[in-house]
């Protein structure tokens, strides 16, 4: 029997692929055996993590708020040899103040990178996957802000509640075409930017792993490899559904 687990030869969209969790679930992706295809702003990160992947990747550089890009990442990953799954990772967090402080502009802004541009991709992907008749996978980057009313970051929030939705309406609408559509749901994860304010506060990172059921904060790795479950063959029974993971977070609050 064929490994359920394995991504041998299929094509990934990976967006915000440079760092994080995008740049963990490329490499992840690549030593399943498939072929990510890495989006990111800054190339030569991009270029980086392309020589040290054990098999073939495409760079492609761009904002995903571009709304030319979905379709120029769709258009990549069918040269490659036909898309077969879509991650939708690139986000921003750059507000932290109450919701009566929140403008108008930065409301715009976070929808705008955080949504507007992860519907883009999905719609297109989905639309290449129907016309492709392979089936594929749909996975969206959610949030426990998305399940929990974490203060101070309300358009985060919002935005991350609104792909919850879209994910659940996409599952059902694509779901006869063999397309299944989740979200995942990290807690905290060390990436680059976590880590860095951990370094410069000591009692924020006590004060994450004091809020997890096992203790201690999750990696990168911990996080790309759910990521890679989804898009492998066995979730093929998984569709609209939100998967945490935090470490026992939510259940710890």
């Amino acid at each position: 029997m064929a490994n359920p687990f394995s991504l041998d030869g299929r094509v990934v969209i990976v967006t915000g692929a440079s760092r994080g969790i995008g740049k963990g679930t490329a490499i992840a992706v690549s030593e399943s055996g498939g072929h990510p295809v890495m989006v990111a702003r800054t190339e030569s990160d991009l270029r980086d993590i392309e020589t040290s992947l054990p098999g073939p990747s495409t760079v492609l550089v761009g904002d995903v708020a571009d709304p030319a890009l979905p379709a120029a990442a769709v258009a990549a990953a069918e040269e490659a040899g036909g898309l077969w799954g879509l991650v939708n990772n690139a986000g921003i967090t750059p507000y932290y103040h109450p919701a009566t402080e929140t403008t108008d502009e930065e409301w715009q802004h976070i929808l705008q990178v955080n949504l507007r541009a992860c519907a883009a991709f999905a719609r297109e992907s989905a639309k290449a996957m129907q016309a492709g008749g392979r089936g594929g996978r749909i996975v969206n980057l959610s949030s426990i802000a998305a399940l929990s009313g974490l203060p101070n970051l309300v358009a985060y929030n919002a935005a991350k509640g609104a792909i919850d939705a879209m994910t659940r309406t996409m599952a059902v609408e694509l779901g006869p075409d063999g397309i299944m559509v989740n979200s995942i749901a990290p807690g905290t994860i060390v990436t680059e930017i976590v880590e860095d304010l951990m370094e410069q506060n000591p009692a924020l990172r006590e004060k994450f792993v004091a809020r997890t059921a096992i203790g201690r904060v999750g990696s990168v790795a911990e996080s790309a490899w759910p990521i890679v479950f989804l898009l492998s063959d066995a979730s093929s029974f998984m569709t609209g559904q939100v998967m945490v993971v935090d470490g026992g977070r939510l259940a710890a609050a």
